[in-house]
């Protein structure tokens, strides 16, 4: 890719940066932190107020204002219901909840990896009727952790975590599924690598919340993914694709990530996108969600000289989706 073709919030080229330069009078000057915006092109220089980063942190974006939403949102939600929740130890050491979904639109078993046990579901924790303190703990509406022997769904004070006032949002990614970037090893799109990269991040926080959405294909399945794959090798890029065998561009839908998100009490979150449009379709028709926050998800390639997915495919995939906006 030319740097023409790269999106806007990626830096600009510089040349190495020369031990002396020669002032306005034709002195020799020294690079200080007095002078140093004279050695540098005006529009790179930064603020006086650099947020506190590490490498590999993603800088928020606050929003200020959200997008109207469209015409196309629901004007009522659907209707979700946890069906059971699982601890699962992770490979990086990390511990997530997976919470399994049905509703009332289709058929297909969404989920919520929910990183950290103080995330509850409210459709999982209403009693049932009939059900045994053992049902409970089995379909995973329990307090704490289970272990032999344990009789109850409800914590032992004694073993009870100290609850500590929230005074962030919390941070969450919106992702639908991917076979191809997740499980085959795909060079074509970067759906893995965020999905991993979303893991990484609230790992670091102890807390997250990945609504996992069954929609493969921006919502046309994975038969006919495929088949936009062979249109793809034959010169049309991801969106032509579809539409040439007459799909949407994108048919994806978030009002079932809407819906999962208030059953896991979340109306305000800081949502991880590169997409602004995302932010109205995630906040539903009637604002039942706030978003806060902006994280964006720059991929790695384009912002370390080493590792990422570099490949010609995911090059032509990454230029459609900036230019369309489709983050």
């Amino acid at each position: 890719m030319s740097s023409s073709e790269f999106p806007p919030f990626l830096s600009p080229r510089l040349s190495p940066q020369t031990d002396s330069y020669n002032g306005d009078d034709g002195s020799v000057l020294k690079p200080s932190p007095i002078n140093l915006d004279r050695s540098l092109p005006p529009t790179i220089i930064s603020p006086s107020f650099t947020p506190d980063t590490v490498p590999s942190t993603p800088v928020p974006i606050p929003v200020i204002s959200t997008p109207q939403p469209s015409d196309g949102l629901p004007d009522v939600l659907p209707e979700v219901e946890c069906v059971v929740r699982a601890r699962i130890p992770t490979t990086s050491g990390t511990e997530i909840f997976l919470h399994l979904y049905k509703n009332n639109v289709d058929e297909k078993e969404h989920l919520a990896i929910v990183f950290g046990n103080k995330i509850r579901s409210k459709s999982l924790d209403r009693a049932r009727e009939g059900e045994t303190e053992m049902d409970r703990m089995i379909r995973g509406a329990y307090v704490g952790r289970l272990y032999p022997g344990r009789q109850t769904s409800r914590e032992d004070q004694t073993n009870a975590e100290e609850d500590t006032a929230k005074d962030t949002a919390t941070l969450v990614r919106i992702h639908s599924e991917c076979y191809t970037g997740e499980t085959a090893w795909s060079a074509r799109c970067d759906c893995g690598e965020q999905l991993d990269e979303a893991a990484r991040l609230m790992s670091k926080e102890n807390e997250g919340i990945v609504v996992y959405l069954r929609q493969e294909g921006r919502g046309i399945g994975l038969g006919e993914k495929l088949k936009a794959y062979n249109l793809q090798d034959l010169g049309a890029d991801t969106v032509t694709a579809n539409i040439l065998l007459r799909h949407p561009a994108d048919a994806r839908s978030y009002s079932l990530a809407t819906a999962i998100l208030l059953d896991l009490d979340q109306t305000e979150i800081r949502l991880l996108t590169n997409n602004p449009d995302k932010i109205a379709a995630v906040e539903g028709k009637h604002r039942e969600i706030k978003v806060r926050e902006r994280v964006p998800m720059v991929p790695i390639a384009w912002r370390m000289n080493s590792g990422g997915i570099r490949s010609k495919e995911v090059e032509g995939y990454l230029k459609t989706k900036v230019r369309i906006s489709c983050l």
